[in-house]
């Protein structure tokens, strides 16, 4: 019996000691813009911990733009905090936004969608790395006279059969394959915006090849 109770003493004391270690600090991550917008008190900040899908989260932002304020993402992975700045837009209002001189990316669900048409590929989220490097090896992708990439538009969604935790792994890579870019460069050497959208923009046909001109043919 008393050896009984010297190895529940024990144990007692091993748990008392774990309580007292220090939690590992988490790393913190922050999108380009997310502190400037911060600063300038143009953020709202959504826990995506406190949403069910991309639908409920999209009908968040929506409800910040209305507000005139940009879409601040906060959750949490693998001992790091994540500070994302996200678009969509507001319901109600028929404004559309203007998109050129831009590098667009195209992502549903879990999957990069690559090309168009009968070109079009899905590839795991883990190949934006690869889809990157791709854009910054191509000379036409930069800016006129300068060493920086044109920034990236990515086109993001999510069926509403997925839960939350597929959002936040996809903005994840994101986070992380751009900064880890831009960590390599300065700063702000390859931008990027996420406009976070209800369709799949990936099944819209391309425009169709322009009319020859009869002048001009031979």
């Amino acid at each position: 019996m008393k050896n009984l109770n010297y190895i529940l003493i024990f144990f007692l004391i091993l748990s008392s000691c774990s309580n007292f270690e220090e939690k590992k600090p988490l790393n913190d991550l922050f999108s380009q813009d997310y502190i400037r917008f911060q600063s300038e008190n143009e953020i709202g900040i959504i826990d995506l911990d406190s949403t069910t899908n991309f639908l409920d989260l999209r009908e968040k932002m929506g409800e910040l733009t209305c507000l005139g304020k940009v879409s601040g993402l906060k959750f949490e992975l693998n001992e790091t905090r994540y500070h994302i700045t996200g678009f969509s837009d507001c319901p109600t209002s028929g404004e559309t936004g203007c998109y050129f001189r831009r590098n667009h990316l195209t992502i549903r669900n879990d999957s990069l969608i690559i090309g168009y048409g009968k070109e079009k590929e899905k590839k795991p989220i883990n190949y934006l790395k690869t889809e990157l490097n791709n854009i910054i090896e191509k000379p036409h992708n930069f800016k006129y006279n300068e060493n920086k990439v044109k920034p990236a538009l990515i086109h993001f969604y999510v069926e509403d059969n997925y839960p939350i935790s597929t959002t936040i792994n996809v903005l994840k890579e994101i986070a992380e394959q751009f900064s880890a870019l831009n960590s390599k460069n300065d700063s702000d050497f390859f931008e990027y915006n996420i406009l976070f959208v209800g369709y799949d923009i990936s099944s819209i046909p391309p425009p169709p090849p322009p009319i020859p001109n009869e002048f001009n043919m031979d």
